[in-house]
């Protein structure tokens, strides 16, 4: 397959790099010669860098649009390369939220149109987010599923075109809580900040919050839920608290010179070594009951065994790091599912986990 990534920016050489993981002969296209050079080495082996012209997308059979999240400029870049398609070339944005929908109206094949949202970084993280317009096909949408799997991700498919899309909804709104117990002094930001990444996010990577309810016993959560859910935040002023940082260019902390650059790159670490337990994840979950896919056959003794020594061996790696103990804690939670792996032994009948534990 050849694709072009039309755009230059922070995204593009994490996108040009996972098409290329597909063995598909990548190109990316920008305005600057010079910025699509430069993207492409970056990207790696199998990227090219062509002008901004009709020639560079003569064969394409793909196009990933990851240009600056500006609705007219995405609109006027559709309309200049539109054009330069074959009829049945997929042309798909990376916009996180603005609207497939009216993105999509004024080009001329809207049904080969549809979001393809990677997160950062896009090489390595383990899902894409797929987002039909009003008129994408579902031929469109099945295309994209398949590539996402090509990938070695999982597909997100938001079926309607709404706002936030699936993970900026879900990742919004626990940001305003977080922002909210912070407005309401009920914790500072690092105890928030810690309660996500020590408590809910290991948690959150063997099951998810579906799962981990059905894990919880679902008489028990409906119960939290009642008396929660109506104290939930929703005021929409507490977006506030951002724009006024973005109003005076500072941040939630106060980092050291190169600290941001390193968390970024331990975070990157942590989408790494994330995956074995992501494969184990979707092997060890049955099909969820409003899902039509069948179930991925479970794993044998010998599969489980390797799953096992990859989580031991990524906790050897955490502590020969010497982390911060609230970090190096992970590899502990990680050497227990470790464990489960090598007992292969179901929770025992009647026995629930409670949600706070």
């Amino acid at each position: 397959m050849s694709a072009v990534v039309l755009g230059t920016g922070r995204m593009a050489p994490g996108i040009a790099a996972a098409l290329a993981q597909t063995g598909a002969r990548v190109t990316v296209a920008g305005r600057s010669i010079g910025r699509a050079i430069r993207t492409a080495e970056i990207a790696g082996e199998g990227v090219t860098a062509r002008a901004l012209e009709a020639d560079a997308f003569r064969d394409a059979r793909l196009v990933v649009e990851t240009v600056t999240e500006d609705f007219e400029v995405k609109t006027q870049v559709y309309a200049l390369v539109a054009p330069w398609l074959d009829s049945d070339t997929i042309l798909a944005t990376n916009t996180s939220s603005l609207s497939i929908s009216a993105l999509g109206r004024g080009l001329p094949r809207p049904e080969t149109f549809a979001g393809l949202h990677f997160l950062y970084p896009a090489d390595i993280t383990a899902v894409v987010e797929i987002i039909a317009g009003e008129a994408t096909a579902d031929g469109t949408v099945d295309a994209l599923s398949q590539l996402a799997i090509q990938m070695g991700k999982a597909p997100v498919v938001a079926r309607r075109d709404v706002p936030g899309f699936v993970w900026n909804r879900l990742q919004h709104a626990l940001l305003r809580e977080a922002l909210w117990l912070v407005d309401q002094q009920v914790a500072d930001i690092a105890t928030v900040d810690a309660a996500v990444s020590d408590g809910l996010a290991p948690r959150w990577l063997a099951a998810g919050p579906f799962a981990t309810a059905d894990l919880g016993g679902m008489d028990t959560w409906s119960r939290v839920a009642t008396g929660i859910f109506p104290h939930l935040a929703s005021d929409p002023g507490l977006a506030a608290a951002l724009e006024q940082h973005a109003r005076a260019g500072t941040t939630f902390y106060e980092w050291d010179a190169g600290a941001q650059p390193d968390v970024s790159e331990l975070r990157s670490q942590a989408i790494r070594t994330s995956r074995d337990v992501t494969v184990a994840r979707r092997r060890l979950t049955p099909t969820a009951r409003s899902a039509g896919t069948p179930r991925e056959p479970a794993p044998g003794p010998a599969e489980l065994a390797r799953h096992a020594a990859a989580l031991r061996s990524i906790a050897d790696a955490l502590d020969a790091q010497r982390l911060p103990e609230e970090i190096a804690r992970t590899s502990g939670q990680l050497r227990l599912l470790a464990a489960r792996f090598e007992d292969a032994a179901a929770p025992a009948p009647g026995v629930r986990e409670e949600p706070g534990r």
